[in-house]
């Protein structure tokens, strides 16, 4: 049985105010069907396995025509959904006796829309690498579905949501990603600073799941609440092989918390000097998930710069988002990596519920005193299905589940404020925080006047 794995262009979504985005480019390899691969392979199928993100429609046609699967998965994203959909309608039509599978967040969290909007045979929920297997030898025998967990399908005119399956409790029982399908000198992600554009790079995941709950956040609703980490030898034993057989000398680690268990982290460290890496890598974690002794370890093993979640400078926003931690938490650590010669750099939002004039002020302030490396990353609160936020939204009227079935992105949170007004505080941060920035904008007419003139024509 011939499988095709697909990650779908992304140049079909509108924005969230309806404007046409402009054609991505390749930043990081989609790891998710990299697993899927991978594990498909392992237990014998044929796989093909494409990144077509940013593929124009008539090569998806080609790819299609040329692979001829048995089997297609495609991967959905709230974000990317619309090029999913199109995707299997063309499918669909280049392939019309193929078993088209749709898989992801946005998949997951709402199979129902995805049958109305796509020609799809089966939904995975969840996880998908022991799903996929148990599916495909299902299908390769003509077999029934009901027995698989973790599906969804239509049949005599409903939808059958099978038993869920449970995540995957040991993550090292799954096979490295399928690497081999991908170009890695291709993936340049704008997160790289210019001293390691050369280097062929990639990201990995070394842990799934997060136990915390900030209200903007979806990520615990696909993972679950259970952080499960990988052994650190494993992890370096990727790290070596992608080292070896693949010449990376440059990693992200994509975890949502890499740090959660310190010891491990230095662990990991500690494997990969032993094993002589010369690999420069950065990392994604939380404020209160560093110690001074690791992050020292860290250094010593090529870390070079640590982004973190710090979302605002208010202690009120904070709370408002459920995040853990304080303000007095962001400045130690910022300092603490800033003394291990490490770049701390940070995730900013504007228009949590809460914010105004004086929460951006405080913001301001924090940013001026624990000097992040970059320009803090900056962008407004965007109200994403399987958030605490989104349920928050749908109470206050703002949103309903019906607002997928179109192709705009996750729209901003505006229960305190319209959309200018947003804009409005986002100006104020970047003038505050990044004043080259907003003379930028200034200079190419996004700066406050343009937000009056727009009040004058009636836009919100």
């Amino acid at each position: 049985m011939n499988i095709l794995l697909i990650n779908p262009p992304a140049n079909d979504i509108l924005d969230p105010i309806g404007m046409q985005r402009r054609k991505p480019e390749k930043t990081w390899v989609p790891l998710g069907i990299a697993y899927l691969g991978s594990t498909l392979s392992q237990a014998g199928y044929d796989v093909t396995v494409r990144d077509m993100h940013s593929y124009a429609w008539d090569n998806v046609k080609s790819e299609l025509e040329n692979v001829k699967p048995d089997v297609i998965g495609i991967s959905c994203f709230t974000m990317w959904r619309a090029g999913a959909i199109q995707t299997a309608k063309l499918a669909r039509q280049c392939c019309p006796e193929a078993h088209i599978i749709l898989g992801g967040p946005h998949a997951s969290l709402f199979p129902e829309q995805m049958f109305r909007l796509a020609p799809v045979d089966t939904i995975v929920i969840g996880e998908g690498e022991i799903t996929m297997v148990e599916l495909a030898g299902v299908l390769a025998k003509g077999g029934d579905r009901a027995g698989v967990k973790g599906i969804a399908y239509q049949e005599a005119g409903r939808i059958v949501k099978t038993d869920p399956r449970p995540t995957v409790k040991d993550l090292e029982s799954l096979p490295f990603p399928l690497y081999e399908s991908f170009d890695l000198d291709e993936y340049k992600s704008p997160e790289i600073p210019p001293p390691y554009l050369s280097l062929k790079g990639t990201h990995i995941i070394s842990s799934r799941g997060c136990p915390f709950s900030c209200r903007f956040c979806s990520v615990n609703r696909f993972w679950g609440k259970q952080w499960r980490p990988r052994s650190p030898r494993n992890v370096v034993d990727e790290l070596q092989w992608l080292y070896q057989a693949h010449g990376v000398r440059h990693v992200y680690f994509s975890d949502d918390i890499f740090t959660l268990d310190q010891d491990r982290t230095v662990e990991i460290c500690r494997e990969i000097l032993r094993r002589k890496l010369e690999m420069v890598w950065m990392a994604e974690t939380r404020v209160d998930c560093v110690t001074r002794e690791m992050l020292t370890w860290m250094r010593k093993a090529g870390c070079y710069r640590i982004y973190y979640g710090v979302e605002s400078g208010s202690p009120t926003i904070l709370k408002n988002v459920k995040k853990g931690f304080t303000v007095q938490k962001i400045k130690e650590a910022f300092a603490a990596t800033h003394e291990a010669g490490i770049q701390p750099c940070c995730f900013l939002m504007v228009g949590n519920p809460g914010e105004n004039e004086t929460t951006i002020d405080e913001t301001v302030a924090l940013i001026k005193e624990i000097r992040p490396a970059t320009v803090p990353i900056m962008g407004l609160t965007q109200i994403l299905p399987g958030s605490a936020l989104y349920e928050f939204s749908k109470s206050q009227g703002l949103i309903t589940d019906d607002f997928w079935l179109g192709n705009k992105q996750a729209p901003f949170y505006t229960g305190e404020h319209t959309v200018n007004e947003l804009i409005a505080l986002q100006l104020r941060l970047t003038r505050g925080v990044a004043p080259e920035l907003y003379q930028m904008l200034r200079s190419i007419g996004l700066d406050e006047n343009y937000l009056r003139m727009r009040s004058l024509f009636g836009e919100k």
